[in-house]
């Protein structure tokens, strides 16, 4: 039996980093429409906030940030890929666990299931199991399941 284990951390810091620019970035921009519908006044702008108090929100952010990837990195802990005698197993979109014969595979691509990158393997009327990118020995995983979905 095979295990393909979700490398979590890395997922965790992969997430991190994406939400932390993702929020940052809104941030940012929320204060430019502010700035640009105030007429340019900073006093205006920002009498809701000390000017000195937006790196503490940065900092707010990022921790906001670390915290949400932590939690569900460690519940994608679960994610985890077994093939045993022609049988793949894993979990789908919702976590639910699915399986079925490689042989069944219909196709198999990539996608960014809400930011966070994952192959999908079809196997059409069977289901789908979503495969994180960050599993360990990745490149032997999809290069067994691009055999099956060639047909061999």
């Amino acid at each position: 039996m095979e295990v393909y284990e979700v490398k979590w951390k890395e997922l965790a810091k992969f997430m991190t980093r994406q939400l932390f620019v993702i929020l940052s970035v809104g941030f940012i921009l929320l204060m430019l429409v502010r700035l640009v519908s105030t007429g340019f006044d900073i006093a205006v702008t920002f009498e809701h906030i000390k000017l000195s108090h937006v790196p503490i929100a940065f900092l707010i952010i990022f921790v906001f940030s670390l915290t949400f990837a932590f939690l569900i990195s460690v519940l994608l802990k679960c994610a985890r890929v077994t093939i045993e005698n022609g049988v793949i197993t894993g979990r789908n979109y919702w976590l639910f666990k699915r399986s079925f014969e490689l042989v069944s595979i219909k196709k198999a691509f990539p996608f960014n299931s809400n930011g966070m990158p994952v192959v999908i393997v079809d196997a059409g009327k069977k289901g789908e199991i979503h495969i994180p990118v960050h599993i360990e020995k990745s490149e032997e995983l999809f290069a067994l399941l691009d055999n099956y979905q060639n047909g061999t």
